[in-house]
């Protein structure tokens, strides 16, 4: 039997164990094509519920058998608070290991009681290295790609597990690259913390890929006064300075507020690219009552940069060229003719209300909009060992993005088990208008070539109007879902079992040369799921296993009109969680088997169109550790082993390939040691090191990406330490690639769109927090 038939057998029986329990207790449920979730409790309103007796407490206690405590609630300080309140998965952690989380099961659950790997990068620990965007919070998560497209990009593109994963914030899901060029990217400093949820994920999210999905948490008001303000400087002319500033409005406590700002003005290691940005973000929470609250959540932000240079030619990025490498600094493009803008904004909101002991109901609610203009160089290729082949490109995109999620919430009790029921209806709709120009775009590479040794500008620039449309198309996209999600204990045993109804339209009208003009609609229904289990023995170990699939929308068609198909997946884990008892660390291990069909590739035929022939398979191992060796010595440690391969193609040669861009080996280090007695008392040091193995830059495994090691530090400072006086005062100076290793990170589609990795680059903070 496969590994993936030995999950599904362990889970079919788990469901018949449980579903006998269910017919002796009395309860009777509907049978599906898809399994049903569970969740645990959120903690709404710890500060305002303190006084009132906790739920079910006597029915607690007549259990027969004692009943393995729940995952511990870790005490958290929201920043500058120097108060303790207990972590929900929303809220601020103190430390790198979070305990709480709400992407698995959108409740507020235990970790160590989710049958499914999670990753959480906390507010603390993106401070701790110093992480400027979405990619670099993510270098320290294994299975996770960041540099999809490399250091410079317009895109957060993330692959999790060999698959691209979308991206959500606060719940919801954000419009993607794959849909249109106008993608919004997220404001790391506006974060609270950043999960990583890994396997097919349909079952409550909808449209997905099945190696897993990023989750972004917004910093919310806190029921606590804090006053943040900050300056970074470095390399590149960095100039940067940020705030952060909330509390209570009024002595009730009834309205909540926080303000988020930060503004950048700095160069790039390529000479004449900016990395300019300006971002706002004000929200507030009404609690009127103690069973109720509304949290208005909204940002702005606004890049502006001169120059942009996103790929290199392979050619002059390896190893062989008898000229040499190109420098990191070589612009290939025009300077003062090329620039990158992308403005966006975002306002929703975020409701619950408690009926009762027993029922709740939460609204998520989002509408996002982004306008990108771009306008730059493009390598498309090398004459001889030194000129560039180059097309000159205009991007103008606008989308719009409306997101709504209706959860109710049901906690109850049927003999010796336990529900969690949760019953959702979501519905997403995004309109994009986008319009790609390129000169001579039948061959690409007519604009005047460069030297990439020795490179001199002038060349005329064609405007926008002179230039055809490559790509001219306005894109629809709406899916409606209801799932609904179960959590079963009995005794130490926790079953999970989602599912999921979708129905999916898309369609867009072309009007440039590719694709075909005309107009493409296309309509889809697909059935998700999710079954898992775990057991949670008294030491805190907590073996689990689950099950799920998910299915993905197709944009496009083939060259003779065809619309495509969803994608489809299926997901097999097996792992391991432990936390030992009485400290603030946890181990995740995991082996998962994942396979996607009706995989988009290139059309050989007609490499500017796609056929949908492929299948792939993912096979994997990953380990985690994070959170405190000693209270003074905290770490985050990852090891990931996949197989990525290609099952079925159009092209019998790639089949047995590895999936491109996919790193087969990873693994990575972070530890801090901070001193809080003695001579060294409020010093604070940390190193890092990073390994990514070899990845191949097309679906032929013709181009080999090797393999690299970078080294991060940091050495911080707490200056109440030397004089009480200047207590909220710290200092941080962090270096990212300390030996300024040079390293391909990634070649797109092809050896001419290869992207270098970021050099060293040194940041020093000064922090002043008070309240």
């Amino acid at each position: 039997m496969s590994n993936m038939g030995l999950v599904k057998a362990g889970l079919l029986a788990a469901a018949s164990t449980v579903a006998l329990s269910l017919f002796a207790g009395n309860v009777h449920a509907q049978s599906s094509n898809l399994p049903a979730v569970t969740v645990d409790a959120p903690q709404r309103q710890q500060q305002a519920r303190r006084a009132r007796p906790q739920r079910n407490a006597s029915r607690a206690r007549s259990t027969r058998r004692r009943v393995a405590a729940p995952a511990p609630r870790q005490a958290v300080a929201p920043e500058g608070s120097g108060r303790v309140a207990v972590e929900r998965g929303t809220g601020p952690v103190n430390g790198y290991l979070a305990h709480q989380s709400v992407s698995s099961t959108k409740t507020d659950t235990p970790i160590l009681e989710t049958p499914q790997s999670i990753s959480v990068v906390t507010r603390d620990q993106m401070a701790a290295q110093g992480v400027q965007n979405v990619s670099q919070a993510l270098e320290y998560v294994p299975g996770v790609t960041p540099e999809s497209f490399g250091a410079n990009s317009f895109f957060d593109a993330v692959k999790v597990r060999g698959f691209d994963a979308p991206r959500y914030l606060d719940g919801l899901r954000l419009p993607s690259d794959v849909t249109t060029f106008a993608a919004p990217r997220i404001e790391t400093y506006g974060l609270e913390r950043l999960e990583v949820l890994k396997g097919p994920s349909s079952g409550l999210y909808g449209a997905s890929d099945p190696g897993g999905l990023i989750n972004m948490i917004s910093k919310r008001p806190q029921d606590t006064p804090h006053y943040s303000v900050e300056g970074t400087f470095g390399a590149y002319n960095n100039y940067q300075g940020a705030f952060d500033i909330g509390g209570p409005a009024d002595k009730n406590h009834e309205f909540l507020y926080r303000l988020v700002g930060l503004v950048r003005q700095s160069d790039t290691e390529v000479n004449f690219v900016q990395d300019n940005k300006i971002f706002i973000a004000p929200s507030l929470t009404w609690r009127p009552n103690a069973d109720t609250s509304f949290t208005f959540l909204s940002h702005y932000q606004n890049i502006d940069n001169k120059g942009y240079q996103q790929y290199v030619p392979g050619q002059v990025a390896f190893s062989g060229n008898p000229l040499g490498r190109i420098s990191r600094s070589t612009y290939l493009g025009e300077p003062g003719a090329d620039g990158f803008k992308l403005e966006q904004f975002a306002v929703g909101y975020a409701f619950e209300h408690r009926f009762d002991n027993n029922l709740q109901f939460r609204q998520n609610f989002r509408y996002t909009e982004a306008t990108q203009d771009l306008h730059s160089i493009r390598p498309e290729g090398m004459i001889g060992d030194n000129l560039v082949l180059r097309s000159y490109d205009y991007v103008r995109a606008k989308t719009s993005n409306v997101t709504l999620d209706n959860q109710f919430q049901a906690d109850f009790r049927s003999g010796p088990l336990t529900h969690k029921v949760l019953a959702g209806f979501d519905y997403t709709y995004m309109k994009a208008d986008s319009e790609f120009r390129i000169d001579n775009p039948m061959p690409f590479g007519t604009f005047t070539p460069i030297d990439a040794f020795n490179p001199v500008y002038g060349a005329a620039i064609p405007s926008w109007d002179s230039l055809p449309s490559f790509i001219k198309r306005n894109d629809t996209q709406s899916q409606a879902g209801f799932y609904l999600q179960d959590q079963v204990k009995l005794d130490r045993w926790t079953l999970s079992l989602s599912g999921r109804q979708d129905v999916a339209s898309t369609a867009f009208t072309s009007a440039g040369m590719y694709p075909s003009p005309g107009y493409y609609e296309r309509h889809d229904s697909a059935q998700t799921g999710r079954v898992g289990l775990n057991y949670l023995f008294d030491n805190g170990v907590s073996p689990y296993i689950s099950y799920s699939t998910s299915f993905t929308p197709n944009l496009g068609s083939d060259q003779f009109g065809n619309t495509f198909k969803p994608t489809t997946g299926e997901g097999g884990e097996i792992g391991v969680k432990y936390q030992p008892l009485g400290t603030n660390l946890m181990l995740t291990a995991a082996y998962f088997d994942t396979r996607q069909n009706n995989v988009v590739t290139a059309d050989p035929t007609n490499p500017l169109f796609n056929t949908q022939t492929d299948a792939v398979r993912v096979r994997g191992f990953e380990f985690e550790a994070k959170g405190n060796i000693t209270r003074e010595f905290e770490i985050v440690a990852g090891y990931s082993h996949l197989d990525p391969r290609v099952t079925e193609s159009v092209v019998p040669g790639n089949i047995g390939a590895v999936m491109k861009n996919t790193a087969r080996e990873q693994a990575s280090l972070w530890g801090k040691y901070t001193w809080y007695n003695g001579p060294l008392a409020g010093l604070g040091l940390g190193a890092g090191v990073r390994y990514v193995g070899d990845t191949f830059g097309d679906d032929a495994n013709t181009i080999n990406i090797p393999s690299y090691t970078l080294f991060d530090a940091a050495i911080s400072y707490d200056f109440s330490y030397m004089r009480p006086d200047l207590k909220g005062l710290t200092a941080q100076v962090n270096a990212r690639n300390l030996t300024d290793r040079y390293y391909v990170a990634s070649c797109f589609t092809g050896l001419p769109y290869c992207a270098l990795g970021q050099g060293r680059t040194v940041l020093g903070t000064l922090k002043y927090s008070w309240n």
